[in-house]
């Protein structure tokens, strides 16, 4: 082989060389497409346990107190509202009765103290929407922040409503006693309500 020959093979191995390089970089640079569509579909999932998942869970029932926290809790009414212009849906609206124990006044938040869980156990937390729709329509319905007040209490309807498909027939409310800690997420307390419990009727929110 002479010299010519021997130049251009070694030429032609160096070419192919760096080329194999260059295109295993170009590869592992690139996104992988199969990961990406997974994660896609997982974010789109239902959030199970996405509010109470920490905390410390006490049973009560519809209608009877439950004490957690220095705190009485007591699941007095549940009413369902069709949802104006979303096809399918309705509001949910509470009325509580809430205690407090201690010689200090504090204040709660509909949107922040309240979720309810669907049968599937997904948990979803107040819908600005139905709150808006409650401050509009239902002047007896409470806004935010509510006052519990020194050794007092607090009853009436939460203008924080939640957002659920019209076939729900049954759900379950859950409470965080707080205090006056309002990050406070220990403790919730869990009111099952069937549908015989859940009212159509608006009339007592007017």
């Amino acid at each position: 082989m002479n010299k010519s020959r021997i130049s251009a093979f070694i030429i032609a191995l160096a070419f192919s060389t760096v080329c194999a390089f260059s295109c295993a970089e170009n590869n592992a640079s690139e996104p992988d497409t199969r990961t990406s569509v997974i994660d896609t579909a997982k974010s789109t999932e239902p959030v199970q346990n996405k509010y109470s998942g920490n905390s410390h869970k006490t049973d009560s029932a519809f209608a009877q107190e439950a004490e957690v926290n220095n705190t009485i809790f007591k699941l007095n009414d549940v009413v369902r509202v069709p949802a104006p212009n979303i096809s399918g849906s309705d509001f949910i609206y509470l009325n509580v009765t809430i205690k407090n124990k201690v010689d200090l006044e504090y204040e709660i938040s509909s949107m922040n103290n309240f979720f309810i869980a669907l049968p599937d156990e997904t948990e979803l937390a107040p819908d600005v929407r139905a709150k808006l729709y409650a401050l509009q329509n239902y002047p007896v319905c409470i806004d935010d922040n509510i006052t519990i007040p020194a050794n007092g209490e607090f009853s009436g309807f939460l203008a924080g409503g939640f957002l659920v498909p019209s076939d729900t027939d049954s759900l379950t409310v859950g409470f965080f006693p707080t205090l006056n800690n309002a990050k406070d997420s220990s403790n919730v307390i869990l009111t099952p309500v069937k549908g015989g419990n859940i009212s159509d009727s608006d009339l007592v929110m007017r």
